[in-house]
């Protein structure tokens, strides 16, 4: 037996819908679309929600939604998804970098107020891996130097802290649909608002883009079609696991194991009108998601607590923290021996998903455990598909992985 990094599902009805349809969507279905806004928006706790075309798009839109000035300083986390600090960069804004601490690997509030102050104007908060960062304390500290706070909940889709939703303490928060998060639209995203204003410019921004055509719809459903086929268990066993243990022993390998490129900056494919198709899709996960984030949670407390004093797990030790676990992520001192060493015990992983980001800009200063992140994390099969039974023997080959190591 060998288990998969991830399972990929396509969205309930994808195909039935899109063959009933024809393929088209005529992008002015803006019911469908505005309904799943208000379910969003009431979900969270937020005044607005805008449907956008990718979550970078979020971001990129929030950015242009606040006029910010030339050389504007925009601080983000020293361990995050590169793209972020990319995209501030690419606007021409001075990116400043706080550094991540190992407990939530999100950004550390002491370290940030080291590097904020009066000139700052927008900081992005980044929750990694369903896993909160201390959002309020950096929320209070944003607050008191005038700047704008922006949450990074991509990955954090029915995460909260203290009973409120991740995407709720900050001015906007930006989330993922793309098709290994929570909630999979095959492409797409959300932001939450609190201002109106801003909440109108982002929507005409938002509804202004490009229609997509059928083409779009076929190539997006073959392409998760295809995922959910290689992460399925009987394909996964038979013919990928197979050809990733042949790949092990090849020089690019990593690229296999990863789950960033650094050629995935780029906006391309990650624009156009976000369709009443997806909105659909969207509507019925939400409806149906809450029993498969108890059971990803409860996976990931058993594996935590089958390794408990063996490994060292992203968790944070606030009791008013409740994380989705969207990937359970330990950090190994021998990250990549014992990677490969998990694979060869029929235990596929993944690392390098997020960076140590500060080679953008001129970061400045030194950021050990940023660096430190980026050699160790590693992410554990924990999803909700797999069995009690499957979890326990995947900790019972981690344990022998280490211990080896």
């Amino acid at each position: 037996m060998a288990v998969a990094r991830q399972r990929i599902h396509l969205p309930p009805r994808a195909w039935r819908r899109a063959l009933a349809a024809g393929f088209r969507d005529d992008g002015g279905g803006l019911e469908t679309v505005e309904a799943l806004e208000r379910a969003f928006a009431e979900f969270v706790g937020v005044p607005n929600a805008v449907a956008v075309p990718s979550g970078r798009a979020g971001l990129r839109f929030i950015l242009d939604a606040l006029d910010l000035e030339p050389g504007a300083e925009v601080i983000c986390s020293a361990f995050a998804y590169p793209v972020v600090p990319y995209l501030a960069h690419s606007l021409g804004y001075a990116v400043r970098f706080a550094e991540c601490e190992l407990d939530t690997l999100g950004m550390d509030p002491d370290a940030l107020s080291q590097v904020i102050s009066d000139r700052t104007r927008v900081v992005i908060a980044t929750h990694l891996y369903g896993v909160p960062c201390r959002i309020r304390e950096i929320r209070d500290l944003a607050a008191a130097h005038g700047a704008r706070l922006i949450e990074d909940c991509a990955h954090c889709y029915g995460a909260s802290v203290g009973g409120r939703s991740a995407g709720s303490f900050g001015d906007f928060g930006y989330f993922s649909f793309e098709t290994s998060k929570p909630i999979n639209t095959m492409g797409g995203g959300i932001v939450t608002v609190r201002d109106d204003e801003h909440a109108a410019r982002l929507r005409r921004v938002a509804r202004e883009q490009e229609a997509k055509d059928s083409s779009w719809l076929r190539k997006r459903l073959q392409k998760t079609t295809f995922e959910a086929t290689v992460t399925h268990p009987l394909v996964f066993n038979l013919g990928v696991y197979p050809a990733l243990r042949v790949l092990q022993s090849r020089d690019d390998s990593d690229r296999f194991a990863s789950g960033y490129q650094p050629d995935e900056t780029t906006m391309k494919g990650r624009m156009g009108l976000y369709t009443s198709y997806q909105a659909q899709l969207g509507l019925d996960q939400m409806a149906s998601v809450a029993p498969i984030l108890e059971r990803r949670i409860a996976h990931a407390e058993r594996l935590m607590g089958h390794l408990e004093g063996a490994v060292r797990f992203q968790r944070s030790d606030d009791p008013e923290v409740r994380s989705n676990y969207m990937l359970v992520t330990a950090l190994m001192p021998e990250m990549q021996k014992v990677s490969r060493r998990l694979l060869q015990l029929g235990v596929d992983t993944k690392h390098h998903y997020m960076r140590d980001c500060t080679g953008i800009g001129d970061a400045g200063g030194d950021f050990p455990l940023a660096a430190q992140a980026e050699r160790e994390v590693l992410h554990l099969p924990a999803y909700p598909e797999l069995a009690d039974e499957q979890i326990d023997w995947i900790a019972d080959r981690v344990r022998r992985a280490v211990q080896e190591g």
